[in-house]
């Protein structure tokens, strides 16, 4: 949709409202996402709307992360077709209709379905929105805008979790209808993306957008230097494959490390299995309430993490997130090792579970929460960032779904402390990971950023060189 701007916004204000309003699909995935939570123990219960066993309620979860799987692969194929703007807006569409099945289903297959495309649906909105996000917005607001993805997608998870405890499947659902409905109508007023409408070859388009996003000063110079990066890499073999090459696959395996350790950080599991890992925790407080502060948490840890990022750097908060992760991880097994495994005593004391539970929250949310989300928008070039959008939701559904399903096996089987300690293994590799292979972005325009990398590969090149023919 062309809009008709008549008047040039103040510089920035354009980009906000652009993220506020976008950023409703988001709380729409994470009230999808956080479903789970409260809902399990009501289709477990005696009093089950729909009865089910422990095992084919563990797929209520899973079924969703196979769904982003799938349309983390899908995403591939449209994202060179349609705009970023295009598919957040029309997946308001299924969205609404995921919560109109849920509402008025009467079997567990209805519920698969309606989370398989809730799922789906997921990964197309994750992927879009960090592409758009990073290609509207001003480099010293970049990845402050880009935090508020995860910190909107907590706080659809904790308004789930708040509103399961007290509304009937049927009614929260058409409570939750609303939001894609009221996130269409404010959507579609915002501009696309300048950079996607350029690779179209769409210049006035493109430059009525950046002016409205962005202001009018050196508009026609900023747009060259977007039109001279976007022809160099049509010029270049922009197929999946070349993800693969250099300068690529290293920002590739910083993609795999970083959405491994966020993942295998158990909080996938964590979210799924909130209220039911309070309950289990046999803490003096309700599974409501401990689930309650365990998002507050990460929702309050993802705000600050959007002040300090772009202040910060991408790397030191990553790899503080990562040792937090690992030192809390290890003291929460520990103390269910203690209690389940040596069998001592720990009543008295149980409220340090819940404690140290938090304080994983803390760390994780200040880095590894927000920071993977959006950095495959940012070191790729604009021909690749489809593809490698895509390779990193397929690793975020692959590993949540491998780490939910894990998680839920172990600790029917040995106990909980067994999956908190594997995950803080997983944590220990991911911080090797991280120090090895992810860059410092801050404060640069994604031209510099590319320019950078490959920079340091024609380097790396000229010395391997040099070494050879010595």
């Amino acid at each position: 949709m062309k809009l008709p701007f008549k008047f040039v916004l103040e510089k920035r204000l354009l980009q906000y409202i652009a993220v506020a309003t976008g950023s409703l699909v988001i709380i729409c995935c994470g009230l999808n996402f956080g479903w789970t939570s409260p809902y399990l123990l009501v289709l477990l219960s005696e009093d089950s709307p729909i009865p089910m066993t422990a095992d084919e309620s563990s797929w209520l979860g899973i079924i969703y992360l196979v769904g982003g799987l799938c349309g983390s692969l899908f995403i591939s194929l449209i994202g060179h077709l349609i705009g970023r703007k295009s598919i957040l807006l029309w997946l308001s569409v299924p969205l609404l209709a995921s919560w109109v099945i849920i509402a008025l289903a009467t079997t567990l297959l209805e519920l698969l379905i309606a989370r398989f495309i809730a799922g789906f649906c997921e990964s197309l909105t994750l992927t879009s929105f960090s592409m758009y996000v990073s290609e509207i917005s001003d480099p010293e607001i970049r990845g402050f805008l880009g935090t508020t993805i995860t910190t909107n997608y907590f706080l659809g998870i904790m308004a789930m979790n708040i509103m399961g405890s007290y509304l009937t499947i049927k009614v929260c659902s058409f409570v939750c209808a609303s939001v894609p409905i009221i996130h269409f109508i404010s959507f579609v007023w915002t501009p696309e993306s300048p950079t996607y409408l350029l690779m179209k070859g769409d210049r006035e388009e493109a430059k009525r957008n950046f002016i409205a996003l962005k202001g009018g000063n050196e508009v026609d110079h900023h747009l060259d230097i977007i039109a001279r990066s976007i022809e160099e890499e049509n010029g270049t073999d922009m197929s999946f494959i070349s993800l693969f090459r250099q300068p690529n696959r290293r920002s590739l395996l910083m993609l795999v490390g970083l959405r491994f350790t966020q993942t295998f950080s158990g909080i996938s599991a964590f979210t799924i299995y909130a209220q039911t890992i309070f309950k289990e925790g046999r803490s003096t407080i309700s599974p409501l309430l401990g689930t309650a502060i365990f998002h507050a948490v990460q929702i309050i840890f993802s705000l600050l993490s959007s002040l300090f990022v772009d202040k910060l750097g991408r790397r030191p908060l990553l790899i503080a997130s990562t040792i937090g992760a690992i030192v809390t991880l290890l003291a929460e097994g520990s103390f269910f090792f203690v209690r389940d495994v040596i069998k001592l005593e720990t009543s008295h004391i149980s409220l340090l579970a819940v404690v140290i539970l938090i304080m994983f929250t803390c760390s994780y949310s200040l880095g590894l929460q927000t920071i993977p989300c959006f950095m495959a928008a940012e070191v790729f070039r604009a021909d690749l960032k489809a593809y490698a959008c895509t390779v990193s939701s397929v690793f975020f559904f692959s590993f949540g779904a491998m780490a939910s399903k894990y998680f839920q096996f172990t600790k029917d089987k040995y106990g909980l402390y067994f999956p908190f300690w594997s995950f803080a293994i997983c944590c220990v590799i991911g911080l090797v990971a991280i120090i090895i292979l992810v860059p410092e972005t801050k404060n640069k325009t994604l031209e510099e950023i590319q320019t950078e990398r490959k920079s340091k590969v024609l380097s790396l090149s000229v010395n391997e060189g040099g070494r050879q023919s010595n």
